[in-house]
């Protein structure tokens, strides 16, 4: 599942625009009186303006395997790593991944996340442009199970690799992942940050064209079907 266009929304539009255009490098492709796009990898990020309180997103860019050592050299050379347990480097061996956090000016969660099961990169350096996609986002939901049933029927994704709880769930496959938490729990790797309902509009590359809207939630997914972008 390929997410192709994140939108969330934000009460500081410059600050934002400045860590992920400056302190990350993500080329900006739009600047709007009330919003501003950056492009990460294949994704486009838009931060749109809303004094909606509490506003809080975890979300994952994925970086090449072979780039982890230096991704991490890269970016604490920018910004403080988010430590859990004394540590600040992480692994799952479930999922097969590594990964590190960090927080944008607002106390978004962000992270870098490297899947063992992705082609390798070639060459020596980490930059902007090592940024492949964003494959993770949260979404604060009252009932995991019942919003991942959901789920699974509209958008024909399943479990990954059996992370499904009570309280949390991810749905998708490596190349990109829904995160259900329930509001209230807590986001790695500090927990200290509840993950809470904030709007979110997310553009995906499905089987079948459609718009999902997660009611009661302020949740929209756009599916656009791979045959649609190719005869465009």
């Amino acid at each position: 599942m390929f997410m192709t266009a994140i939108d969330l929304e934000t009460a500081d539009l410059s600050t934002e625009r400045l860590f992920y255009t400056q302190t990350l490098g993500l080329p900006l492709w739009l600047v709007a009186p009330d919003a501003f796009t950056v492009q990460a990898g294949t994704t486009a990020l838009t931060f749109r303006f809303s004094i909606q309180q509490p506003l809080l997103y975890h979300f994952a860019f994925t970086i090449p395997f072979n780039k982890w050592r230096q991704a991490k050299a890269w970016l604490t050379a920018r910004t403080r790593l988010l430590t859990g347990e004394g540590k600040d480097e992480f692994e799952s061996v479930r999922v097969r991944t590594r990964n590190y956090y960090f927080s944008d000016p607002a106390g978004n969660i962000l992270e870098f996340i490297a899947r063992e099961d992705l082609p390798a990169k070639a060459g020596e350096d980490f930059g902007p442009e090592d940024i492949l996609h964003i494959s993770e986002i949260g979404l604060g939901v009252d009932d995991v199970p019942v919003v991942a049933k959901q789920l699974q029927t509209r958008l024909g994704v399943e479990v990954f690799r059996g992370s499904s709880f009570e309280d949390f769930a991810q749905l998708g496959d490596i190349n990109g992942v829904l995160i259900l938490a329930k509001p209230g729990r807590l986001w790695a790797p500090e927990e200290r940050q509840p993950a809470v309902i904030s709007p979110v509009r997310v553009s995906i590359l499905g089987a079948l064209a459609q718009q999902i809207i997660l009611d009661p939630y302020p949740y929209v997914l756009e599916v656009t079907p791979l045959s649609e972008l190719i005869r465009g």
